[in-house]
């Protein structure tokens, strides 16, 4: 069965922990933790969190670091390789927080494509650093994935074609369908595009009006996303990723989350 749960980006900027309690007393059994600063990055901390996860049996698939603000300015700038080596130093703070509360995954929305922090080297470059970012992730065993982040390079389908194109199946994304729409995609096309290489998927509903919405309150088609995808995707995580004015209770969240899981069954049953 097709595992859904939520993220505590859901509360940001609620504390961490917070959100994690709330979706956790909730019966929510799958999460994604957005920590939201450098202390949250302690073995204190972390015990915390983990131990809340383990008591209320719900499993954490992956982290999102605050940091992505600042890894285009990081990993891909024109200054000195020193920075990259900084950069790789507080990732290893991120990847080892990861493989503690037991998560498989970290999420990264690198090169930025405006302002003073954009992305300042080449494609063939960007895949390089990016692969050196991955590959150390990969001595914690835990898997570095790349979102399709509007303002960012990937959230162009060519640029990940080309991610494909030269990593193979070191090319692994996390997907967010509300970023592919203000990119100027369909839901569906971009998960087609990406179809094979998505281990992880944030999740949310849209209208004529709105475009971040709890599943089941706009007209996105869950089921059609979810045949766009393809060998190797079906371990990937769907999470609800929304923001805090989106519902106004963790029970509607909870609901929102049942209904998903609702579809996606359906939808696996109907294959």
């Amino acid at each position: 069965m097709t595992k859904v749960g939520a993220s505590t980006a859901c509360y940001y900027p609620m504390e961490t922990e917070q959100g994690l309690q709330k979706i956790a007393e909730a019966g929510i059994r799958h999460a994604e933790v957005h920590l939201g600063t450098f202390s949250e990055l302690g073995k204190g901390y972390l015990k915390e969190l983990g131990r809340m996860a383990r008591y209320y049996g719900t499993q954490i698939h992956a982290v999102h670091p605050f940091y992505t603000v600042l890894e285009s300015a990081m990993f891909f700038s024109d200054y000195h390789e020193r920075r990259i080596a900084d950069g790789l130093e507080i990732y290893k703070q991120y990847f080892h927080a990861t493989a503690y509360l037991g998560g498989k995954y970290l999420v990264f929305h690198g090169g930025s494509k405006f302002g003073k922090t954009r992305c300042m080297v080449s494609d063939d470059e960007y895949m390089e650093r990016y692969h050196l970012i991955f590959e150390c992730g990969k001595s914690f065993g835990v898997t570095l994935l790349h979102e399709n982040v509007y303002t960012h390079v990937a959230e162009s389908i060519d640029f990940c074609r080309k991610m494909i194109e030269y990593l193979g199946d070191d090319a692994l994304f996390t997907f967010d369908n509300k970023q592919a729409r203000r990119s100027g995609y369909t839901s569906v096309e971009f998960a087609k595009a990406l179809s094979g290489h998505i281990r992880h998927i944030h999740i949310s509903d849209c209208d004529a009006d709105h475009d971040c919405l709890l599943p089941g309150r706009g007209s996105e088609n869950f089921a059609a996303i979810q045949e766009a995808l393809s060998g190797g995707d079906e371990t990937a995580c769907w999470l609800v990723e929304v923001y805090q004015e989106a519902f106004r209770g963790v029970s509607e969240l909870r609901q929102s989350v049942g209904y998903l899981q609702s579809v996606l069954s359906r939808g696996q049953r109907d294959v």
